[in-house]
């Protein structure tokens, strides 16, 4: 049997009656964290886990940590309304590698570090930069048409539309890792809950009587249904909402008593 009340006096009051009856200690359990003096000791005493599950919690503690990182920056990374051309180019590379090395900046063959008509240094993304703008290659004009004159000669407006739908595969890249992470991430939160849960639900197994709040009932709702009642009685029913009531039946609940106001 579930009891459900809506305070934790009318949980008390109820328990202790139960008590009074002749129903023994061991056989009922109060969920929650407050209880009067005589029911303290129905209250559920978590166990010291074992060092093998306090390892793995703790290991997925550490996973959680690096994860929650990774969907922080996944998801910064999907709000981003532009994408740098830094970000184009490393794309380029992979999957357009064409695209990539006609906008690759030539190496130097003595070694001097290039620099611009304002004498500074050249960056990774300046013939894509020049290219976006329609510009002319610059100090690479003769390397790079030669080799690659069917891209620099591209109308401007062709171009954009390039640059838009290089912009849209990043956007579904970030999409698709932010979709990664937060997925990776939920199943070890719910690898470590069920590390926490799972010494409550084998206690909850072995007690005939279970008593909690509404909020515990929220709060412990996966090791109710573990427990998984016959007879559900509400206290209180008519301060309880339906939705509250309902999460509170198992599966083979094939009895609920409701008992409330007169009116």
């Amino acid at each position: 049997m579930l009891v459900v009340c809506y305070t934790n006096h009318a949980l008390d009051d109820i328990l202790e009656s139960l008590l009074d009856i002749g129903i023994p200690e061991a056989s009922m359990l109060r969920m929650g964290g407050k209880s009067t003096a005589k029911t303290e000791r129905l209250k559920l005493q978590r166990r010291q886990g074992s060092a093998r599950n306090w390892s793995v919690i703790t290991e997925l503690k550490g996973q959680l940590e690096n994860l929650s990182q990774g969907v922080d920056s996944a998801f910064e990374r999907y709000t981003q309304t532009k994408y740098s051309l830094t970000d184009v180019l490393d794309y380029l590379e992979v999957e357009e590698p064409q695209y990539f090395e006609a906008f690759r900046i030539p190496e130097s063959e003595d070694g001097m570090q290039i620099v611009g008509a304002n004498s500074k240094a050249i960056g990774t993304d300046y013939l894509l930069d020049k290219w976006t703008k329609d510009h002319d290659p610059g100090p690479f004009a003769q390397v790079v048409k030669d080799s690659n004159s069917d891209i620099w000669t591209m109308p401007l407006d062709d171009r954009k539309g390039h640059l838009q739908r290089w912009n849209d595969a990043l956007l579904e890249e970030s999409i698709q890792d932010l979709s990664v992470n937060t997925n990776e991430y939920n199943r070890s939160q719910q690898k470590l809950q069920y590390e926490f849960s799972s010494d409550t639900a084998s206690v909850l197994r072995s007690k005939r009587i279970v008593g909690c709040t509404t909020t515990a009932a929220a709060k412990y709702r996966e090791e109710i249904q573990t427990f998984n009642p016959n007879i559900l009685l509400v206290e209180e029913a008519g301060e309880i909402l339906e939705s509250h009531v309902l999460t509170s039946i198992g599966p083979e609940t094939s009895q609920m008593i409701l008992i409330g106001d007169h009116k």
